[in-house]
């Protein structure tokens, strides 16, 4: 990934103060004993998942390295000078504009630095592909910027086209163009994920071991409990079909998640991806999350006018194969 995405917008920055966690940080409790999580989390950052190569062997970077770097690389320069009148248009322009897009204007930032990437094992801050599993994202990276072709139903379309699932909505929770806001609820036996993008709520059950189930969830089945003061989730059994441009999701994936109260407006947030049919180790990421104030009505359905449209030209063909478009 270049330095472009990475560092998009950086320049507007504010550096957060203060170190990742005080050490005598005690986090408050619920009347049940345990850590206090609940809230509305933000966890937009723009650092991207896997480290660029002009970052090779740096986790952390100070905010005078990152300027340095971002104003004196080639692909900054040449990025520059194809912004001319002759400059040819993006490949596919998308259906947003800039309005519509916050993703944050900040790096990750912990422990007094900025991180270059949000994995942090292994060491060289990139996905453990297997040949496998490079393989199939090969094939997803063609599919995905070429469209999935002809569709009579909704079972052709992306989940995110079928307003099931998107972006930052799946498990692990990562920084996406939108909502990135995250509510936590938890009970004596229960705990609540629910995530501002597409309202897609997990529940995950304190205590227990998992359910033998004769079918796939798209968010998997989900158990927790508790470190001292951290949260560790559990979850396993995910239907195979979520594809993001950066991983990819099997049903022998393992995520664990880790969430600790840092400060009393900070959470440091981890996952780990366990999963040998694609990668040849797991992998573990990590950023904080800030508090946030509200969540807001997440309305996908409603406007969903394309998909309506997709499925109308099919029926239509399927009354008159004459029709346009057949």
């Amino acid at each position: 990934m270049g330095n472009i995405q990475l560092f998009g917008f950086a320049l507007i920055m504010t550096a957060s103060s203060g170190s990742l966690a005080a050490e005598d940080f005690k986090p408050p409790r619920l009347d049940f004993g345990v850590p206090d999580l609940q809230g509305i989390w933000n966890y937009q950052n723009r650092t991207s998942l896997e480290r660029p190569a002009i970052y090779e062997g740096e986790l952390e970077i100070d905010q005078a390295t990152m300027l340095d770097k971002m104003v004196s690389t080639p692909d900054y320069i040449a990025a520059l000078e194809a912004t001319g009148a002759e400059a040819p248009g993006p490949h596919n322009v998308g259906g947003y504009n800039g309005f519509w897009i916050t993703p944050g204007d900040a790096l990750a930032y912990m422990n007094g630095k900025f991180r270059t990437s949000l994995i942090v094992e292994p060491e060289d801050g990139r996905i453990p592909w297997r040949e496998e599993g490079e393989a199939v994202r090969r094939a997803q990276r063609y599919i995905l910027p070429m469209g999935r072709g002809e569709s009579d139903g909704p079972e052709g379309r992306t989940l995110s086209d079928r307003c099931l699932l998107s972006f930052s909505s799946t498990a692990p929770f990562m920084s996406s163009l939108y909502n990135n806001n995250l509510q936590i609820v938890q009970s004596p036996t229960h705990v609540m994920l629910l995530a501002e993008m597409v309202h897609s709520a997990r529940i995950v059950r304190m205590d227990q071991g998992f359910r033998d189930l004769p079918y796939e969830q798209w968010l998997g089945d989900s158990v927790g409990y508790y470190e001292e003061d951290t949260l560790v989730v559990e979850t396993v059994n995910f239907h195979p079909w979520q594809v993001g441009k950066e991983r990819l999701t099997s049903a022998h994936m393992k995520l664990t998640e880790r969430f600790t109260r840092v400060e009393d407006n900070k959470l440091h947030y981890s996952f780990t991806i366990d999963d040998p049919s694609l990668y040849s180790q797991p992998w573990t990421a990590e950023f904080p999350m800030y508090s946030g104030e509200n969540l807001y009505e997440y309305a996908c359905h409603e406007g969903n006018y394309s998909m309506r449209a997709i499925l109308a030209g099919a029926r239509t063909m399927e009354v008159n194969p004459s029709a346009p478009g057949q």
